[in-house]
């Protein structure tokens, strides 16, 4: 539901790009026409445009990567903001980020615990709210449609080749949909009659009524911006310009028709679902009557159209699933690596098989040496390598894409800690390590243990501030079962907690991983007996369910390399975000 949301929320932002430019550039022309076609197609291509895909191949440009990465950023902040308001996303972000992270006070205790959601879904409540709206508008057009059968049938109706007279016998204004005209000819004289069914089988002839009906489609879809509706009123303006000069270049004289106009102004109420006579302000449409056709300068802002659709397509479709790649990065022979072949991993328990539509990339670390996708790296390379990375992403989808880490378990933490520092310096901050699963239940199936690096901007905030922090060494770390058993005691024992897990650079990624895995199987055992407990089974649990126990035992979980830390504190004290 929140995906679709964000969709709506893209497609009236194409929308609002587009109509900007017909009100800028396009609506005091004389080339009625065209702007029919262009505010039907604005209306197409805002909802097509945020679910399209354009490939870009290999272009070599800092600027367009650099731009597209900063669309990609826009989007991201969007639509992370309508994500929020989903509370299952919510606090499947907020532990995540635990587990990064030390999450603080520093005015109080150094510890800010996860808030609690409301309990009611905000992106349930809006979806709902659309729903009830757009059924509304669905049921409103049915209901017009057959209030118009209803006319045809009450009324004599005389059928021509072209279309099909129905002639009204109340006193309402004459108006055509699809190939019917309904005049009320006993209130129009000869002369009257003719310019009016002049006026009307051009709207039955260019078949306005179908821009109508998919204007009232597309407003059912959108009615909650105010844009469709003001679009709507723009086309039908654009069928009464385009049938009025048709009158006229038909040998009908200026002046009678503007006085027919005139004349049926104070007629009764106009039917939104048709082309009425009298639909228009008169003043405009005989202030069109009366101007001068646009030039052929003027026929040059239709290349306007082009610009305007290269900035839609950039904001709201698709544009990196191509390979775009920065001048200054020279293309490279891929290395084999084996994949995992070589690679001796850590084992874990608690891990989750991932989806490879959602992999940013792999990043492997075996004997000192670096690869990045196949491609074997220099360390000192990796900022602008990832760079690349991310510029050739799906942008629309790059905010919940992962980077595996793919290292051997005899690697030290210190080339762990200078991959994991190039992610957070662009903001790649979810992280996949790849294990070896423990137990049968993945057997076959590729698994990580995942989790959330810190931001880049992390400040420091004072280990001895903080009451409830469990602290774990490289000392502790050699004995797993005990360090597990203790925690689980000292969380039983406090409502709130964080976990503290000192290493250094020699500490190997194995240990590391093994400690990791541990903190992560006290914490889900916890939930697991807190559930059986209320007799309920944890497999079962429903996502509201699951929520609520994620918020009674939150993975609060942050990590210290004291050799790179310590260098940049003064006194005792841990990440604080």
């Amino acid at each position: 539901m929140a995906k679709f949301l964000i969709y709506l929320f893209e497609s009236g932002l194409c929308l609002t790009l587009f109509y900007l430019g017909y009100v800028i550039f396009f609506r005091k022309e004389t080339y009625f026409t065209f702007n029919r076609i262009y505010l039907i197609g604005a209306m197409v291509l805002s909802l097509m445009m945020p679910l399209s895909s354009v490939s870009i191949e290999s272009i070599r440009s800092n600027v367009l990567s650099e731009t597209i990465i900063r669309v990609g950023h826009f989007r991201n902040y969007y639509e992370e903001l309508i994500l929020l308001t989903d509370p299952d996303y919510s606090v499947s972000h907020e532990e995540n980020k635990a587990s990064a992270t030390i999450v603080g006070d520093q005015n109080k205790s150094g510890f800010r615990q996860i808030q609690d959601k409301s309990s009611y879904n905000l992106v349930k409540i809006l979806f709902y709210i659309y729903l009830i709206g757009l059924l509304f508008f669905i049921l409103r057009l049915v209901v017009h449609i057959f209030q118009l059968a209803h006319l045809v049938h009450k009324n004599k109706a005389i059928k021509e080749k072209a279309y099909t007279l129905v002639l009204l016998s109340d006193e309402v204004p004459s108006f055509s949909f699809l190939r019917w005209i309904f005049i009320n000819k006993e209130a129009l004289t000869n002369s009257e009659f003719e310019q009016v069914l002049e006026h009307e089988k051009i709207h039955v002839k260019q078949k306005h009524t179908v821009d109508l009906l998919l204007a009232h489609i597309i407003i059912a879809f959108q009615w909650f911006n105010p844009l469709t509706w003001r679009i709507q009123k723009s086309i039908k303006s654009c069928h009464e310009y385009i049938a009025d000069r048709h009158v006229l270049n038909n040998g009908h004289k200026l002046f009678d028709y503007q006085s027919l106009l005139l004349s049926q102004l104070i007629s009764i109420r106009s039917v939104e679902l048709v082309n009425n006579f009298n639909l228009l302000s008169i003043k405009k449409r005989i202030a069109m009557m009366n101007k001068i056709k646009s030039g052929r300068i003027a026929k040059l802002k239709a290349i306007i159209v082009l610009p305007l659709l290269a900035v839609a397509f950039l904001f709201f479709a698709n544009m990196t699933k191509g390979k775009l790649m920065p001048e200054n990065v020279n293309p490279e022979i891929k290395v084999s690596d084996n994949l995992n072949g070589t690679i001796d991993l850590p084992s874990a328990k608690e891990v989750k098989p991932y989806d490879e539509d959602f992999i940013l990339c792999r990043i492997k670390i075996e004997d000192k040496q670096l690869f990045v996708d196949g491609v074997k790296k220099d360390f000192n390379q990796l900022d602008q390598v990832l760079n690349s990375v991310k510029a050739n992403a799906d942008q629309k989808k790059l905010y919940k894409m992962t980077t595996l880490l793919i290292v051997d378990k005899a690697v030290k933490m210190e080339f762990v800690d200078k991959v994991r520092m190039a992610l957070r310096n662009i903001d790649l901050l979810k992280i996949g390590y790849v294990v070896n699963p423990i137990g049968n239940d993945f057997e076959g199936k590729e698994v990580a243990l995942f989790a959330l690096l810190p931001p880049k901007d992390a400040i420091w905030v004072d280990e001895d501030k903080i009451d409830f922090l469990y602290t774990i060494t490289d000392a502790d770390a050699s004995n797993i079962e005990k360090v597990k058993s203790d925690l689980g005691n000292y969380i039983k024992g406090h409502k709130k907690y964080v976990m503290l897990y000192k290493y250094d650079n020699n500490t190997l990624y194995n240990d590391y991983m093994k400690t990791m895995d541990a903190v992560w199987s006290t914490v889900i055992g916890l939930r697991k007996e807190y559930v059986f407990f209320k007799n309920q089974n944890y497999n079962e649990l429903t996502k509201e369910e699951e929520a609520e126990v994620r918020k009674r035992y939150p993975i609060t979980l942050t990590f210290k390399n004291i050799d790179v830390d310590e260098v940049e504190k003064k006194g005792r004290s841990i990440r604080y975000f």
